[in-house]
């Protein structure tokens, strides 16, 4: 290698920082982790959530992660779902993964992070844990567009009091 050649690559390895790689399986298992979350939910399973496998149907998550996200929704972002005026969600994209299985009569805590925050839009991460538990059992979650009611034409901007509900509950990249 030649002189030029050793020094430049002195040079870039004295400014290289070195990072953590970050791949979709370990924001996907990260998520999974109890400390992801920012706020919780518990539920209380029914008899009827279970299937003829003797497990909550994986169908019924989804109304477990609509629960925790609405519930947050109108107690601290000032939602108004009867309102004819205040904008309301559409849920335009929603995953779930399902990692462990959970039955009645189990007690589930719903946790809640928002992941991104747009000018019209809000993504949520909800993980599903058996109480106590550090690792969720399922990890979900969707993606609203908020419109306003009449011609469900997305808003220009949230609203101020759900902006600071979702900022208050939002996992930064670097928390990732």
């Amino acid at each position: 290698m030649s002189l030029t050649a050793t020094r430049r690559l002195a040079q870039i390895s004295d400014h290289t920082v070195v990072r953590p790689i970050t791949t979709k399986a370990s924001i996907r298992f990260d998520s999974r982790s109890r400390n992801f979350y920012r706020q919780f939910l518990p539920i209380q399973t029914r008899w009827s959530d279970n299937d003829q496998y003797g497990h909550v149907n994986n169908s019924v998550f989804y109304h477990y992660i609509d629960t925790a996200v609405n519930n947050y929704l109108i107690d601290k972002c000032d939602l108004q779902p009867l309102s004819i005026t205040s904008p309301i969600g559409l849920v335009v994209t929603s995953s779930a993964n399902f990692f462990k299985p959970v039955s009645f009569p189990a007690v589930i805590e719903a946790g809640l992070a928002v992941t991104k925050i747009g000018k019209s839009s809000v993504t949520y991460k909800v993980g599903i844990f058996e109480r106590g538990s550090q690792q969720a059992s399922v990890v979900g979650g969707f993606t609203h567009v908020f419109v306003e009611p009449k011609h469900r034409k997305p808003v220009p901007q949230l609203p101020s009091a759900m902006k600071e509900g979702m900022v208050s509950i939002l996992v930064e990249e670097t928390d990732i």
